[in-house]
């Protein structure tokens, strides 16, 4: 059996064997030799860190020039470059706002909805003068209203020619700060430009004072191309190891600060009992051992710790330790891991099984649940065909209204991608715009408005908001009146603000009434329903009836908050019609 105890005991002990002779200069050279070692490790480790955070800025300079020269392509058709804009954006996880500013300023083509004026902006005044490769940070984007890292690239009609403009695109500090604060324990990390600005932090670019108490400026420095290290003292008498690496292209640097007190080297004392027996044997069986550990450990660790870092649940083909003849203890753990790949490749396909399955017998169930209740709402369009006009007739009406609200809600579970939540306002809209078509006839005159914040719901919300928005909408259309001045009309809106509070309004105009009340169904059952809902969604009901309308209105606390989305991409549901 090849034991790795053998070996090592059969080496070192040939180590300690030869005698020579070591002075204690060369000794002090080790110690130099192993302090310059550590630091290019930790130059290493750094630039190690940072490299996710590399990576993504370089997909944000491809970005930014690739969209550059589309937007250039597109220079006539604004509208066409927006939906470009707007497109990567949603398509990407990284990025949170693309845009393309021209020579003018006027920025028309972006992922925001709306063109945007920056000439009153001191940054774009002096970049359209000398335009260049930017990294940025913006406080508060105007479009995506939040702190961001900006990486702007100018495109130009050839290599010095004339200035076409510069695109941009914004990557959230939310996401930078983060793949920066997981990184390596005990260690402060920071993104910085050539004057020293901090452009991204480990510890929140908010709260970046530790890194800009520093006064560093990178571009006056002799960084070279491996980078630097030296000591640094803050204020608080806290001593650290600085390591400073460069990175894209010497437009931004990775600065480490490593806590002084781990990684400061000791130098070895020298003695001369030390330089003559004990120092010399440990030199040279520490050497040959390292040689051994190198061939025998070390190279195979590194091999296993690769396939470690490479693996991957969803990609974890790769991953597999394949080693050059190991000795048997390391073989036994490189199989181990071989094992435990294999048995999580397994599991994961049983578990993604088993979720799809799932899954589409709940898909299933209420797509079988939404057809029963359009059966039923039939029989009960038949039924009325041989009911006459009056209250009989009206009753059924409502209860065929009622089940299809309820089809509606079963309709979006199973059409939804995720069925664990519901698009309250498209859910809305459909049962809302099917009351609308259904009590408001064509020559009625009756304007009939929706709209509605992008919202997501649990079904429990979800279900009793719609019957309670479909009962409320019916209220509008029997009551809605054409006023004294201007058109009859009937509104219903559906609000979110920040805190998840959620406000269901319902107005109709009052007047000359245009649904004959004898025609009315008069149980009250639509009042007690409404009722119900509010008290299903622990909501608060108010009513009020002022300058010639009636105005119901609903306040409830959303159990999961509104979907989040940024101003480039919101778009509420809304529609108007005349009656």
């Amino acid at each position: 059996m090849q034991s790795l105890r053998v070996y090592l005991s059969l080496i070192l002990s040939i180590a300690i064997l030869p005698l020579g002779f070591i002075a204690v200069q060369q000794t002090s050279n080790v110690v130099q030799d192993a302090q310059a070692l550590q630091e290019q490790d930790f130059l290493f480790r750094t630039s190690q860190a940072a490299s996710t955070e590399q990576a993504l800025l370089r997909r944000a300079y491809g970005a930014a020039s690739g969209l550059g020269a589309a937007a250039v392509e597109l220079a006539d058709a604004s509208e066409a470059c927006s939906r470009v804009m707007r497109d990567f954006v949603d398509s990407s996880h990284e990025f949170v706002f693309a845009g393309f500013v021209p020579p003018d300023l006027d920025m028309d083509c972006s992922s925001g909805e709306e063109a945007v004026d920056l000439s009153d902006d001191r940054f774009w005044n002096t970049y359209v003068e000398q335009p260049r490769v930017s990294y940025r940070v913006n406080p508060r984007g105007r479009v995506s209203n939040q702190s961001v890292l900006v990486v702007t690239v100018p495109l130009f009609d050839r290599p010095g020619g004339e200035f076409l403009g510069a695109a941009a695109v914004s990557i959230p500090h939310s996401l930078t700060d983060t793949l920066l604060s997981v990184q390596i324990e005990d260690l402060h990390l920071a993104l910085l430009d050539p004057g020293g600005a901090v452009l991204s932090a480990s510890t929140g670019i908010q709260s970046a004072d530790l890194f800009d108490g520093l006064s560093l400026r990178p571009g006056e420095m002799d960084v070279g191309a491996n980078g630097r290290t030296f000591y640094v003292t803050l204020p608080d008498d806290v001593t650290y190891l600085a390591a400073l690496v460069p990175m894209v292209q010497g437009d931004i640097y990775a600065l480490g600060l490593w806590n002084a007190d781990i990684v400061r080297y000791e130098g070895l004392g020298v003695g001369i009992w030390s330089a003559i027996f004990p120092i010399l044997m440990w030199i040279v069986a520490i050497g040959v051992a390292i040689f051994a550990l190198e061939r025998l450990v070390l190279r195979h660790l590194e091999r296993l710790r690769r396939s470690m870092n490479a693996f991957s649940v969803d990609e974890p083909r790769d991953s597999f330790a394949l080693l050059d003849r190991p000795p048997q203890e390391v073989a036994d753990i490189a199989e181990t891991y071989n094992l435990m790949v294999a048995r999580i490749m397994a599991d994961r396909a049983e578990l993604e099984e088993n979720l799809e399955q799932k899954e589409l017998l709940l898909r299933e169930v209420h797509h079988r649940v939404k057809n029963n209740l359009q059966l039923i709402a039939s029989i009960l369009n038949m039924q009325l065909r041989t009911v006459p006009e009056g209250v009989a007739r009206n009753v059924l009406r409502r209860v065929q209204d009622r089940v299809m609200s309820l089809a509606s809600i079963h309709k979006a579970l199973y059409s939804g991608e995720d069925m664990t939540s519901v698009r309250a306002d498209l859910l809305l809209e459909e049962v809302v715009q099917s009351v609308f078509r259904a009590g408001v006839s064509d020559g009625a005159g009756v304007v009939t408005e929706f709209a509605a914040d992008a919202l997501r719901l649990d079904p429990d919300q979800a279900v009793p908001l719609a019957l309670l928005a479909n009962e409320c909408a019916t209220n509008a259309t029997k009551h809605v009146g054409r006023p004294t001045e201007g058109a009859a009309a009937i509104s219903v809106s559906l609000r979110c603000d920040e805190d998840g509070n959620v406000t269901l309004r319902v107005e109709n105009t009052l007047g000359a009434r245009l649904q004959d009340p004898g025609s009315e169904e008069g149980s009250g059952l639509g009042a007690r329903l409404i009722e119900a809902f509010v008290s299903q969604l622990g909501g608060k009901m108010t009513q009020e009836e002022k300058d010639g309308s009636y105005t119901v209105e609903i306040l409830f606390h959303a159990l999961s908050l509104p979907m989040e989305r940024s101003a480039s991409d919101a778009e509420p549901a809304g529609a108007s019609r005349p009656g």
